[in-house]
């Protein structure tokens, strides 16, 4: 044999060597990281990983398949998004430039066996592994939306696989994947079991975007796919669909856009309701109002949700949705009865309005009714009015305040009055507990024509917002007239208690002398408001 006959078949030994070892530890040889360049036509894209507990390994064709099933992902929520008015919208994902049928998807092997990571808390587990890691490599998380899957603990198939986290938390969600998951032998007919997740991985896609659970109306003639619509769309896909409210919160998502990721979720929201009425008839439910918001909307949602438990999730909380946003400020909805399930009737109900910020953020307003001869007993008539300006109050007197253990911008008595809804009068909890009554006194500086006081709830407290309260005025601050005792509601909108004739004052009192309790087991000791006015 020659010297380089001899040579060459070395190499090649060598070759088939290494390639031989290279198979054995990586089983999907289609993906290389370090040749493969992932690009997207948007700036924030879905984050897709996949995470190895120490005792396994990647499941078979692992790239192609969660490739499909992000991909049909991708495409049914750009359908439901067109479906709903919105247009061809849909998630950003990172594509393989020299394969378009693969997604970006980041391996992370995690530190403990399968066991260490189960169903009831092993999201977080993972998550603790998982943000760690994206903050030593912050090119690799693109967004603040992120999609982990987890090879299956208990199978192979879609029949008996499973065992791992699969639900949402914030704007994670985990999911599930098995040998058979496969978007193509599902299309197909090949595989059976292939497609039996999928559903369920579109719904938990749809937390990890910002959807809540919510459900299609009676009328609708489908099933809402963050209802139980991910039960049905293995069998049954044209069945199921997004409801006009998911569809509008997308309509801001950070993912679904293409503004800088900076552009989404910094700004906290706020809103303050100028004028509400809600009330039904025998036929609809109605509400309108006027209000003020500190980042614009482009849609308001309404979920009648019936409390069929304590531990229901509003899966059958009935959505209506608008972007019709009348000259900036109000909104009109008319709910007919009959798209609410008539078994839902005999339960109470939580109203609640979600108002659609631009910048994917949300504020709310809560209510309560149930179904009285038929309809919803809710009657609310709140005034639009125009309150008098308080640059130059100031407190006079307080029962007490919370010092320091509200932080130290919050929980003062002047914080009544300082025009800023997101903070708040808290009596005194820390290093003392008070009882009712809590009183406040404030002195306007000059002398007023009072018709009527409004007071702003605290917004994300529920225990302690005032009840049962006493309102006293005075033109002196020594000798108070006492106007009477008044009971305030319990939603967070502003109340508003309309005298019956006009009074002149300088100072007035409002004593709170009891406080909503939501029987949670808090000693409810204390109270808070976040706004006090006069008009």
């Amino acid at each position: 044999m020659n010297k380089t006959l001899f040579t060459y078949l070395i190499l090649i030994s060598f070759t088939y060597l290494f390639m031989g070892c290279n198979e054995s530890i990586n089983p999907d040889p289609e993906i290389d990281a370090t040749v493969t360049n992932y690009t997207s036509n948007s700036p924030t894209n879905l984050n897709v990983v996949y995470f190895i507990p120490s005792d396994k390994d990647t499941l078979e064709n692992y790239q192609k398949r969660i490739s499909g099933i992000i991909l049909h992902t991708q495409a049914w929520y750009k359908k439901e998004m067109d479906r709903n008015g919105f247009g061809q919208k849909t998630f950003g994902l990172l594509i393989d430039d020299k394969n378009t049928q693969n997604v970006k998807i980041i391996v992370i092997n995690g530190k403990y066996n399968a066991d260490y990571y189960p169903y009831e808390g092993g999201g977080n587990k993972a998550y603790q592994e998982i943000k760690p890691y994206f903050n030593e490599n912050p090119s690799e998380s693109t967004s603040d939306h992120t999609v982990v899957f987890m090879p299956s603990r208990t199978g192979d198939n879609g029949w008996n696989a499973g065992g791992v986290p699969f639900y949402g938390i914030g704007k994670w969600c985990y999911v599930l994947d098995y040998k058979n998951f496969d978007m193509q032998t599902w299309l197909d007919g090949s595989q059976e079991g292939s497609s039996n997740w999928i559903g369920g991985t579109i719904h938990e896609i749809g937390h990890a975007l910002n959807l809540p659970h919510n459900q299609h109306k009676v009328t609708d003639g489908w099933i809402a796919m963050m209802a139980w619509g991910n039960h049905e769309y293995t069998n049954n896909p044209d069945n199921v669909h997004l409801t006009k409210a998911s569809a509008a919160i997308l309509n801001n998502n950070q993912i679904f856009n293409r503004e800088p990721k900076s552009e989404f979720y910094t700004e906290i929201p706020s809103h303050t309701i100028k004028s509400l009425r809600i009330y039904a008839d025998d036929t609809n439910l109605y509400l309108k109002s006027k209000f003020d918001v500190s980042i614009p909307i482009n849609a308001v949602n309404i979920y009648n949700d019936p409390k069929t438990s304590d531990s229901d999730s509003n899966y059958n909380a009935i959505s209506w949705s608008t972007t019709t946003i009348i000259d900036n400020d109000s909104i009109s909805f008319v709910m007919p009865l009959d798209a609410i399930n008539q078994d839902y009737k005999q339960y109470p109900f939580d109203l609640r309005v979600r108002f659609c910020h631009i910048n994917g953020t949300f504020s709310f307003e809560n209510f309560q009714y149930e179904f009285e001869n038929g309809k919803p007993n809710i009657d609310i008539n709140s005034i639009d009015i125009q309150e008098v300006d308080k640059s130059d109050w100031t407190v006079a007197e307080f029962s007490s305040e919370e010092a320091s253990g509200e932080g130290a911008d919050n929980g003062h008595a002047k914080h009544a009055i300082d025009n800023d809804n997101g903070t708040y009068w808290h009596t005194q909890w820390n290093n003392g507990q008070p009882p009712y009554p809590h009183s406040i006194t404030i002195n306007l500086n000059t002398d007023q024509t009072i018709k009527g006081f409004t007071f702003l709830p605290r917004d994300n407290k529920y225990n302690g917002r005032p009840k049962e309260i006493t309102i006293e005025v005075s033109v002196d601050g020594t000798t108070f007239e006492n106007l009477g005792d008044f009971t305030l509601g319990d939603s967070t909108i502003k109340q508003v208690i309309e005298l019956n004739t006009p009074v002149t004052a300088q100072y007035f009192k409002l004593a709170v002398t009891s406080g909503y309790n939501n029987d949670n087991g808090e000693v409810v000791f204390f109270t808070h408001v976040s706004e006090i006015g006069i008009f």
